[in-house]
């Protein structure tokens, strides 16, 4: 990617984010041990403090959200079992060749509005394949909030419970990736908790909107935790000195929830900015979150194209789908940024269209 050494605007993830001054010196000031031996007081502290937060019984610090996802499939199925999840999500479209690879199952993926399931969607793809002891059998359901694809769309209480009931009627499990649920309770009021009782496994990302340098959890009865550990070490995912790790996580729990809704006000604000101009369409004028999917077809421009045009003038997006870019607001971009970058992009979309 060409990139203007006068970068106004990260908007390619919030993952774009380094360490604060006060998260720097909660990690060098970290008390460790070695969590390989189980004995990290900091890391310890952390999947307790996690547990509580998310309503569960136990917690497992990780490397990252594909880490918990993957550890979460290994110990709620057996190879060939079937997993039931929208075909947007991020275990389907980043961790697929994961997922076969590693978990052996089998994915029967449904095409839900907005990445949004309804127990609709979720009845009719079960009930829609053979079933008999020679197939797949049904063993887990997997959930994302916020929808990342779908432009951070937040899926609702009320839907998950009733997507619980289904699925608990039919004897399937439910896993919820929450990379982003810090993000859906900021924005809706509805605690962590009261999402994770809807699950029976539930991971959340420390390293995306909180401002992390690394890590996720998951959670959830206390024996499917133990077994995530001992999976956790075949992946190589286990950390000697975590605790420095687990105190960058930790410091943003304490600092970085309630700002989300600052990232949210400036995702509000920046698909504003842009969905004032006719060459330039937001998928959602008002973002539930801190995700703006553009569609810049109009610009004559390919995504990538746009993409590229946009770093020139020190604006850094993603290539989203076909056609449409994304902007992820963040704690390292402030509303004044937001603007001067939609200035920018407004620009580049008339300039784009009078050489065409």
């Amino acid at each position: 990617m060409r990139q203007s050494r006068d970068v106004i605007a990260d908007f390619r993830s919030d993952t774009m984010t380094r360490p604060t001054e006060g998260m720097l010196r909660r990690m060098v000031a970290a008390e460790v041990g070695d969590d390989c031996w189980g004995t990290d007081p900091t890391t310890r502290a952390l999947e307790e403090r996690c547990a509580d937060l998310l309503g569960k019984e136990a917690a497992l610090f990780t490397t990252s959200g594909t880490l918990s996802n993957q550890l979460a499939l290994r110990v709620h199925t057996v190879p060939g079992d079937e997993v039931v999840l929208d075909a947007s999500t991020h275990l389907v479209v980043y961790e697929g060749a994961q997922s076969a690879d590693l978990g052996h199952v089998v994915f029967n993926t449904l095409g839900a509005e907005d990445g949004l399931v309804s127990p609709k969607d979720l009845e009719m793809v079960l009930g829609g394949r053979a079933r008999g002891p020679a197939y797949a059998a049904p063993r887990l359901l997997c959930l994302e909030n916020t929808v990342n694809w779908h432009a951070g769309r937040v899926l609702p209480l009320d839907d998950m419970r009733r997507l619980r009931s289904v699925s608990g009627a039919m004897g399937t499990a439910t896993h919820l990736d929450g990379a982003r649920l810090p993000n859906a309770s900021v924005a809706t009021g509805v605690s962590m908790a009261e999402y994770a009782a809807t699950v029976d496994t539930v991971s959340v990302c420390f390293a995306k909107g909180l401002g992390a340098p690394f890590g996720s959890v998951l959670a959830g009865p206390a024996d499917l935790i133990r077994a995530a550990k001992r999976f956790r070490k075949w992946y190589g995912g286990d950390l000697h000195q975590s605790g420095i790790l687990a105190a960058a996580a930790d410091y943003a729990l304490d600092h970085h929830v309630d700002r989300l809704a600052e990232d949210h006000e400036n995702a509000v604000l920046l698909a504003g900015l842009l969905g004032g101009n006719p060459l330039l369409k937001p998928d959602l004028h008002v973002p539930m979150t801190n995700i703006v999917v553009v569609d810049v077809t109009a610009t004559g421009l390919t995504s990538e194209e746009f993409v590229a045009a946009a770093a020139d003038l020190g604006v850094l997006l993603g290539d989203w789908r076909p056609g449409t870019v994304r902007a992820v607001t963040s704690m390292c971009v402030d509303a004044a940024a937001v603007r001067r970058a939609a200035d920018r992009l407004n620009l580049l979309a008339h300039r784009a269209t009078a050489t065409v």
